[in-house]
């Protein structure tokens, strides 16, 4: 009696051909992105370098920070822009296997990715530019006068501000519910409100003191 197989050869061909079509796409969108990854990264990498970005890192504490640690505006580009790619070129080569248990993830991953790469941008250029803003304000005038000014304190409060406001809306972008923050924030500046406001009648009243002195004095010569 011979033996029945549950499939027939020309259908065990065209399934062997289906899982070897799948696994070149696989590879191909592999190498591409490596490939693309690769050129983008130095292009990216180059750009930055030429427009000025490690001046700017030296003039942020995080910039230097960075700068410690190699990584210089060439290999930071380069460096987040090729590994967004591998990880792009990975999950579509994923997908296009159109493997069931796979798909619905790795779509919502790539639905998802363009969000977090937002998210990523507005908390670097942010961080950036708050720690740049901070420093220019402390810097804006001569040591001497910058304890009279209290341009230090001053410095250090926006940067503070202004990273809350960069992770406020790094999360928000990230569809993160931040109400819990924006009632932070509110006693933040109430805070900070009083500060600068005791602090502004300190500094008035150092400023005018001889000047009441004066006006005393010539009150009780008189």
């Amino acid at each position: 009696m011979p033996i029945q197989l549950p499939f027939t050869t020309g259908e065990l061909v065209a399934d062997v051909e289906l899982v070897l079509y799948k696994a070149a796409i696989f590879l191909a969108i592999i190498v591409i992105g490596w490939v693309v990854g690769r050129v983008l990264g130095l292009l990216v990498g180059r750009i930055l370098a030429r427009a000025g970005g490690d001046s700017l890192l030296k003039q942020t504490v995080i910039g230097r920070a960075l700068m410690r640690a190699d990584f210089a505006s060439f290999r930071l580009g380069n460096s987040v822009t090729k590994w967004l790619i591998y990880l792009s070129a990975f999950l579509y080569a994923l997908y296009s296997l159109g493997l069931p248990v796979l798909t619905t993830s790795v779509l919502s991953v790539l639905d998802y990715l363009p969000v977090i790469v937002g998210s990523g941008i507005i908390l670097i250029v942010g961080m950036i530019l708050s720690d740049w803003l901070g420093e220019f304000v402390k810097k804006s005038v001569s040591p001497e006068k910058r304890e009279l000014f209290y341009l230090s304190i001053v410095g250090d409060t926006i940067k503070v501000v202004l990273y809350f406001v960069t992770i406020t809306l790094a999360l928000t972008h990230l569809g993160v519910d931040v109400t819990i923050l924006y009632i932070f924030s509110e006693a933040f500046a109430w805070a900070i409100a009083i500060s600068v406001g005791v602090a502004a009648g300190i500094v008035v009243g150092w400023v005018l003191k001889d000047r009441v002195k004066e006006w005393i004095s010539s009150i009780s010569g008189s």
